[in-house]
């Protein structure tokens, strides 16, 4: 599933900005796993942005975690003690079977995801905490490289998904017709 996205456009900064706090978060043209990452986060009364390590620690993986299945979600004691700590990741396209899915235009979207502290011998700097992104069944434009994708958040839904009826918001992931990009086979 979903093991690499994009957030690359200074663009993606000037929208987060108007309605965010933003705290240093520097687009990247590849977020991969154990890679730092934009995570949009409750605060006080606003938003704000912080870089968080894509990955959690468990003790039955070598590897770290980095999705977790929105339809059981609420059932895993994995996440169950997340399930106050909600984020939105922002990007503009992530890649499934060796193509880039992006929206028309290459709009910034958002995923769902769960976020969590990281123990303090593991924090590698200043980085605090570390995330997971929620993934569902594909929508159309998916379906046909990959079973999964990752749970896009319909801007209508983001305060909701962070801040109120996120359940709702677990029943309705954004499956929008996304366009895609892939790399063609070198001719020569």
């Amino acid at each position: 599933m979903c093991a690499t996205y994009t957030y690359k456009k200074d663009a993606v900064r000037e929208k987060l900005r108007e309605a965010i706090t933003v705290y240093g978060a520097t687009p990247r043209a590849k977020i991969r796993p154990t890679d730092l990452g934009p995570v949009v986060v409750p605060e006080c009364a606003g938003l704000a942005v912080r870089e968080y390590r894509w990955g959690w620690s468990v003790p039955w993986e070598k590897r770290p975690l980095i999705n977790a299945k929105a339809e059981t979600l609420t059932q895993l004691p994995t996440f169950k003690p997340h399930l106050q700590q909600r984020c939105l990741l922002p990007a503009d396209g992530f890649y499934e079977g060796g193509v880039w899915f992006h929206q028309p235009g290459e709009a910034v979207f958002c995923f769902a995801g769960l976020w969590r502290p990281l123990q303090a011998a593991t924090t590698g700097g200043d980085v605090s905490g570390c995330f997971v992104m929620l993934t569902t069944s594909p929508n159309e434009s998916v379906a046909k490289f990959h079973d999964r994708m990752p749970f896009i958040v319909h801007p209508d839904d983001f305060t909701d998904w962070l801040r109120g009826d996120w359940q709702r918001v677990l029943t309705a992931p954004d499956k929008s017709p996304l366009e895609k990009f892939q790399k063609q086979p070198e001719l020569f």
